[in-house]
């Protein structure tokens, strides 16, 4: 007996699946638009909520039965001979994880909501109690109410965009960015104002780099690290706002493009207080040909020999920015 086709797969069927790819990347720029607007005082995560004891392992094996359906000579013969345990269990790109978003504070946190999450629409919204008290009428017009009083499913990206909106607009949300920005800036009142020498990096690596250079040259000098180049406008805005006497030396890669990374600096520190070192292309380059084979947790670990080994002046003559943060240092 000829049984017809169940799978229902084609090419419009395809068309139908939405998917939710874009939700990491507008998390994300909410991320920086809070950063950005707090000076750095406050920031949010976006993140998988890790469950303590949910391992599984789950044993899957091929029936002998689906072998040599195919039709395409060869196939059965291939797929006899591969033991499934060498390959890539497909079930993990369908994944169904817990994300959790966060605005947070060096002392204090406050999750918003909880998304529960596939890779195609819809996705379930938990939202924070107190902020469903506050608009959860608007929340059931937007998405659809589930069950229980803050859970919704949402069906598309255009819904998910509105749901995020009418939450990060909520009166509670804005009261609570707003005191915990009170706080941090008393606290920072409290505490002694920044050294008054300053260099704000990009990443890891570039502070261990400076810092092993810093020691070298019997000098102490105050790293902030930005994550990021983006980032470092709010974090230099930061920085001269708890010290505005604050030497700040700004140390970024150029990526390629040394022309572009000065003009977008340029362009979001409304202040000429500050000098700027380019690295072409990345910090490791200064180290260049001996770190050529480095990874970067070897580059960690070998920084302060490299840096005892390194003749300071001769360097310094080769890479512009490297001779830049000497001479800040050094002030």
């Amino acid at each position: 007996m000829e049984y017809k086709n169940y799978w229902g797969i084609n090419e419009d069927a395809q068309n139908d699946l939405t998917y939710t790819d874009n939700i990491h990347i507008i998390m994300d720029e909410q991320c920086k638009y809070l950063f950005q607007y707090t000076k750095g005082k406050i920031f949010a995560i976006f993140g998988e909520i890790k469950i303590d004891g949910s391992m599984f392992t789950i044993a899957k094996s091929m029936s002998n039965i689906f072998k040599g359906i195919s039709g395409i000579n060869g196939l059965q013969e291939t797929i006899a001979e591969t033991s499934t345990k060498n390959l890539i269990d497909a079930s993990d790109m369908y994944f169904d994880k817990r994300y959790g978003f966060e605005i947070c504070t060096e002392k204090y946190r406050y999750r918003l909501f909880e998304l529960r999450m596939t890779p195609i629409y819809p996705i379930e919204i938990i939202v924070d109690e107190g902020i469903c008290k506050n608009i959860g009428n608007a929340l059931s017009r937007l998405a659809i109410p589930l069950e229980k009083f803050n859970h919704f499913k949402i069906s598309d990206e255009l819904t998910f965009c509105n749901v995020l909106q009418a939450i990060l607009q909520d009166k509670k949300v804005h009261y609570i960015i707003s005191e915990l920005q009170k706080r941090v800036q008393d606290n920072n009142e409290k505490k002694e104002n920044l050294p008054e020498k300053v260099i704000i990096c990009e990443g890891q690596t570039d502070e261990i780099v400076l810092q092993a250079i810093a020691q070298k040259l019997n000098q102490k000098v105050t790293i902030a690290v930005a994550n990021g180049k983006y980032n470092v406008p709010a974090f230099f805005d930061s920085a001269k706002g708890k010290n505005t006497k604050s030497k700040i030396l700004i140390v970024v890669d150029s990526d390629g493009d040394a022309k572009g990374t000065k003009d977008l600096i340029a362009e979001k520190i409304d202040d000429k207080n500050y000098e700027l070192a380019i690295i072409n292309n990345r910090i490791e380059d200064w180290f260049m040909p001996e770190v050529a084979d480095f990874s970067k947790l070897k580059l960690i670990q070998s920084i302060d020999s490299i840096i005892e080994e390194m003749d300071f002046a001769e360097l310094s003559k080769t890479h512009e920015s490297f001779a830049k943060v000497v001479n800040f240092i050094q002030k």
